[in-house]
């Protein structure tokens, strides 16, 4: 049994490090340049690809907790490859959206399904307590791909533009064969009660009212996982103002991915004993500081690793996250109630992307720096005094 779970941890590593080589990543404004799209048909398509996985998520967990975890996680790499293989063919906005909402597609069953197949098989075995410092090696995974893909991406396209493609779509056919051999977890399954849209509207019901800690962890979770995602977008423009070269925007994407790996790895040998509330807390205070900083002083020394504790809180946080979630729900909605997070997540970044990217071209990075900031105290706060209130 253990040596099956040992196989089975191995298989969904490399799953995540495959599906995470992101060639086309580094190199995706030029490729649509290359086939005569601009920045605005740029924006538009990446509006279909958040509003696909937003519409998607919750659905998609439920599929998971319905179907088997691998099987949803093999649909999940066949939707990304037919993504990339229609971006390949694109010529035109229409295509280019549709290529954004098939992979949208992907993400949105990759989401919740990974983590929960994991601590499925660990549950299985009575091996809960290794669940937080196995699922930080698996995020490190994640972050050495894109790592990886970063440093490669940008040589590939100058080779040929559709390269970078061609190997996204053989490292995800690499990926679907890999967790095609994962020993699904014996776990418990929940029927059809009433309808599929009625019994996710019971199960975020029961996430966001019903169960007080669960709902408190998500609220502001979304929060600050949807503000390391802006300080990510932020990233280039803020590094365009303070001076820095673009051939260095690659080299530094990669190392922080790789800091961020090393980080997610060993991420369950700090903070054991505070609580999550308390480590939310403390990570939300260093992003304020961090934002303030950069927008008050702008400088290249001070920027690269002020912005790397966006990509802390996303190493360090997202395990502890999934592990205080894992911890109290059943498997028979697990995957529904992750990806309900991952719902948060996206329903503040759509509005709030849009309104930084505002901010950003009448009042420069800084300022988007500052709404990120004031977004984190406000929202956050109010998100953790709602977690106090109702836990109380």
């Amino acid at each position: 049994m253990v040596k099956r779970m040992q196989k089975n941890i191995r298989l969904i590593n490399t799953y995540t490090l495959f599906t995470n080589m992101l060639f086309v990543l580094p190199v995706l404004m030029p490729y649509y340049a290359h086939i005569g799209l601009s920045f605005r048909d740029f924006l538009i398509s990446e509006a279909i690809f958040a509003a696909v996985v937003l519409l998607a998520e919750v659905p998609s967990g439920w599929i998971s907790d319905i179907w088997k975890r691998r099987t949803t996680l093999m649909l999940g790499a066949l939707f990304a490859m037919a993504g990339f293989v229609t971006l390949m063919f694109a010529h035109d906005l229409f295509t280019a959206c549709l290529a954004q909402g098939i992979i949208g597609v992907a993400v949105a069953l990759n989401s919740g399904t990974s983590t929960s197949i994991l601590y499925d098989g660990l549950l299985e075995e009575g091996r809960e307590s290794d669940y937080r410092r196995l699922d930080g090696a698996r995020q490190a995974f994640c972050l050495y791909g894109v790592a990886i893909s970063a440093m490669a991406g940008g040589f590939l396209f100058k080779i040929h533009p559709q390269l970078p493609l061609m190997l996204d779509i053989l490292t995800l056919l690499i990926a679907m064969i890999a967790i095609s051999f994962v020993r699904e977890p014996i776990r418990a399954t929940k029927s059809v009660e009433k309808h599929m849209f009625r019994d996710m509207w019971e199960t975020m019901k029961y996430t966001i009212h019903g169960h007080a800690e669960v709902g408190g962890i998500i609220l502001v979770a979304a929060v600050l996982m949807a503000s390391t995602k802006l300080m990510f977008w932020l990233q280039q423009p803020y590094y365009a103002s303070v001076g820095i070269a673009p051939e260095w925007y690659g080299v530094i994407l990669a190392a922080s991915y790789i800091l961020g790996g090393a980080l997610s790895h060993y991420g369950h040998r700090f903070n054991k004993s505070s609580s999550v509330r308390g480590f939310l807390f403390t990570m939300a205070g260093l992003l304020v500081l961090a934002c303030i900083i950069m927008a008050a002083f702008p400088s290249a020394w001070l920027a690269i690793p002020l912005f790397l504790t966006g990509t802390l809180t996303w190493a360090l946080g997202q395990p502890r996250i999934n592990t205080a979630i894992n911890d109290q729900v059943g498997s028979e909605r697990r995957a529904t109630i992750l990806s309900t997070g991952s719902l948060m997540v996206q329903m503040l970044f759509i509005p709030t992307s849009l309104m930084v990217g505002y901010i950003s071209d009448h009042g420069g990075a800084q300022g988007g720096l500052i709404w990120v900031a004031g977004q984190i105290v406000v929202l956050g706060g109010l998100g953790f005094w709602l977690w106090a209130r109702r836990t109380r």
